[in-house]
C-alpha cells in the first residue's frame, strides 16, 4: 500500500513539474526570432528528458505514456518528442526466473514440458510485456508473449494517479477543458485494461487475420489457442526486418515504394472498410519478410470504429479527393468533432488551405492570409472543435504511420498517393453499394460507363455530382412546406428574430473571468497577510493552514474560469443562429 502511494505521488509530482516548464515558456515568449526558438527548444528538451528518466525509473504505464507522447511529433515540440523516442527500445526485460514462473503458473505445467527450447533472453521487451522465442514438441517455432509479473498492480496505481491529474487539469486549465482530458483518460484506461488481457489480444489477432486472409502480401501470425491465458499468449514466430531498416530492405532487394503502397492500402481498408484498426504501427510491430510481404505484430492496442462511422470516414476521404469542402465539413460534423455554434465558413477556408498545401501550393503572406489567420484565431478561441477520445489512438496511429512512410520515402507525394490508393477502394465500395433496386442499378450502369471513359477520378466526381443533385432536389421538395410553415408562424405572430451576439458575449465573458481572477487574487493577498500575522504570533499550525488556503486561492486565480467558460458556451448556444 505504501509503495502504491509513493508511486502515485511520484507520478503526480512529475505532472506538477510541467507547471514550471509552462511558466518558463511563457517568459520566453517575450523574446523574438531564433533566440526564442533556441530557448524554447532547451526547455522542451529538459521536460522530455525528465519524463524519460522518470519513465525508466518507475516503469509501468509511465513508459507507455512516454512512448505515446514520443509518437506525436505532429502536435508536440520536436525537442520534447526526440528525448522520448529512446523509450521505444530502452525498456529492460524482466528477469528470466520470474518469466518462467509466470508461464508455468498460467499454463499449469513445467516450462520444459511445454517448450523443448525456450530462449532465456527476450527478443523484444515493452512496457507491459515481453516476447521469448521457443519451440513446441512438434518442432513448430513460436513466440511466447508474457506479461510482466506484477504489472497489473503498477497499472492500477498509475491509472489512479493519471485520473487525478487529468481531472485536476480539466477542472482548472483551459488546455484540459479543450482537450477533454477525462475522456482521453477513460479511453486510455480502457485500452490498458484490454492490453492486460491477452485473451482479448488473441481475439483481435484472429479477427485481423481474417480481414486480410485474401491478401497474400499481408502476414498475420497464427495463435496457438490451447496456450492462451490472461497473461500468456503463444503464436507463430515470424522472422523479418523492421519496416524502417533501410539497409536490410536494400539487402533483401525490396522496393520501399511497394511497402509504402502496401501499408497505405492496408490502413485504408482498415479505416474505410473493416472498422478494426491496428493503432500501434511503430517499426517494431511492422516487419518486412524476405519475400517482400508485410507482417503485422502486437494486437494489444486496437480501435473499433462503428460501422456508420466507417461510412462517414469513407465519405470524408471521398470529399477530400474531390475537393468538396461542404462534404468535408459535413463529415467532420457527423463524426462529432464540431460544436453546434462552430463557424463553418472559416473551417471550410482552413480546409481549403490545408488541401492546397497537400497539393504543393505555397501560401504567400499577404493581407488575405493575415485576415484568415486572424479569423481562424477567433474561430479557435470559441473552442468550436470537440476532441473525440474514441479516435485518440487512430490519430496517434496516423501520426506514427506518417513517420514510418516518410522514413521509407522521404519525398513522398501525399496527395498523389492518397488519390492513387484510395480511389479504387472507394469505387469498389460504390459498386458493391449500387445494386438491388432499379434506380441503384441505373446509377451503377451509368457509373461504370463514366469510369470507362474518365477513369476512377471521373467515377468519383460522378458520385459527388449525383449526391449533390439528390440533396438539392430533396431541399427543393421541402422548400414549399418549410415556407408555408414560416408564413403560418408570421400570420399567427409567432415568428421571432434572434441576434448573433457571439462577439459581444465573448468580450463580456473575458471581462467576467478577469473580475473572477481579481477576486481570487484579493483573497490570496488577504490570506497570505493573515499567515504572516499568525507567524509573528508563533502560531505555526494556524499559519500553515492560512498559507494552504492562500495556495488554493492562488491556483484558482491562475487556472480558474471554468464556470465562466461554461456560461459562455451556454450563452453562445442560446444565441447562435438557427
Amino acid at each position: 500500500m505504501f509503495r502504491q502511494i509513493w508511486r502515485s505521488s511520484r507520478v503526480i509530482l512529475l505532472a506538477l513539474s510541467f507547471v514550471g516548464y509552462h511558466w518558463q515558456i511563457r517568459f520566453i515568449s517575450r523574446f523574438r526570432g531564433s533566440r526564442r526558438q533556441e530557448l524554447e527548444a532547451r526547455v522542451f528538451a529538459r521536460a522530455g528528458a525528465r519524463v524519460r528518466r522518470s519513465a525508466l525509473r518507475l516503469q509501468g504505464l509511465i513508459v507507455k505514456v512516454g512512448q505515446f507522447l514520443s509518437a506525436r511529433a505532429d502536435v508536440l515540440p520536436l525537442a520534447f518528442t526526440r528525448e522520448l523516442t529512446q523509450l521505444q527500445d530502452a525498456v529492460p526485460a524482466a528477469p528470466y526466473v520470474r518469466i518462467r514462473a509466470e508461464v508455468e503458473s498460467q499454463l499449469g505445467a513445467d516450462l520444459d514440458a511445454i517448450f523443448p527450447t525456450f530462449s532465456r533472453t527476450a527478443t523484444a521487451a515493452a512496457s507491459l510485456g515481453q516476447v521469448h522465442r521457443a519451440t513446441l514438441p512438434d518442432g513448430r517455432e513460436v513466440a511466447v508473449k508474457v506479461q510482466r509479473p506484477g504489472i497489473a498492480g503498477l497499472a492500477a496505481s498509475d491509472l489512479y494517479a493519471l485520473r487525478l491529474i487529468t481531472s485536476f487539469m480539466e477542472r482548472f486549465t483551459k488546455f484540459g477543458r479543450l482537450m477533454r482530458l477525462t475522456k482521453i483518460y477513460e479511453e486510455f484506461a480502457r485500452s490498458v485494461h484490454n492490453e492486460l488481457d491477452y485473451r482479448m489480444e488473441a481475439d483481435y489477432l484472429q479477427r485481423f487475420r481474417k480481414q486480410f486472409e485474401a491478401n497474400p502480401r499481408i502476414v498475420v501470425p497464427s495463435v496457438v489457442d490451447r496456450l492462451v491465458t490472461q497473461t500468456v499468449l503463444v503464436m507463430d514466430f515470424i522472422d523479418g526486418c523492421k519496416v524502417s531498416d533501410a539497409k536490410q530492405l536494400a539487402a533483401l532487394r525490396v522496393d520501399p515504394q511497394s511497402i509504402v503502397e502496401l501499408m497505405v492500402d492496408a490502413y485504408l481498408r482498415q479505416m474505410l472498410e473493416f472498422g478494426l484498426v491496428h493503432v500501434d504501427p511503430h517499426p517494431g510491430n511492422l516487419l518486412v519478410l524476405a519475400d517482400g510481404r508485410l507482417c503485422f505484430l502486437d494486437f494489444g492496442m486496437m480501435a473499433e470504429v462503428p460501422q456508420e462511422d466507417v461510412g462517414t470516414f469513407a465519405k470524408l476521404v471521398q470529399a477530400a479527393i474531390s475537393r468538396n469542402l461542404d462534404g468535408i465539413v459535413e463529415a467532420v460534423d457527423k463524426l462529432g468533432f464540431l460544436q453546434p455554434y462552430a463557424n463553418r465558413a472559416v473551417l471550410k477556408q482552413a480546409v481549403a488551405m490545408m488541401l492546397d498545401r497537400l497539393n504543393g501550393f505555397r501560401l504567400e503572406r499577404g493581407p488575405e492570409l493575415d485576415r484568415f489567420i486572424e479569423d481562424f484565431q477567433d474561430f479557435l478561441h470559441d473552442e468550436p472543435l470537440v476532441l473525440q477520445a474514441k479516435y485518440l489512438f487512430i490519430g496517434r496511429a496516423i501520426g506514427m504511420l506518417t513517420g514510418v512512410l516518410t522514413t521509407l520515402q522521404p519525398t513522398i507525394d501525399w496527395w498523389a498517393l492518397l488519390k492513387e490508393r484510395a480511389l479504387p477502394l472507394l469505387n469498389a465500395q460504390a459498386e458493391r453499394g449500387s445494386g438491388g433496386k432499379e434506380g441503384d442499378n441505373l446509377r451503377a450502369g451509368a457509373r461504370r460507363l463514366v469510369a470507362q471513359l474518365f477513369g476512377d477520378a471521373g467515377a468519383l466526381a460522378f458520385d459527388v455530382a449525383l449526391d449533390q443533385a439528390k440533396e438539392t432536389s430533396l431541399a427543393m421538395l421541402r422548400l414549399p412546406t418549410e415556407l408555408d410553415r414560416v408564413l403560418q408562424k408570421l400570420d399567427r405572430g409567432e415568428l421571432t428574430i434572434q441576434l448573433d451576439l457571439k462577439a459581444a458575449l465573448v468580450r463580456i465573458d473575458q471581462l467576467q473571468r478577469l473580475l473572477d481572477r481579481l477576486w481570487w487574487i484579493v483573497l490570496f493577498g488577504l490570506m497570505t497577510g493573515l499567515g504572516f500575522l499568525l507567524q509573528a504570533h508563533h502560531l505555526a499550525q494556524e499559519r500553515d493552514g492560512a498559507f494552504a488556503v492562500a495556495a488554493v486561492f492562488l491556483l484558482s486565480a491562475l487556472f480558474g474560469g471554468g464556470r465562466g467558460r461554461e456560461r459562455s458556451r451556454s450563452r453562445r448556444a442560446r444565441n447562435s443562429p438557427r
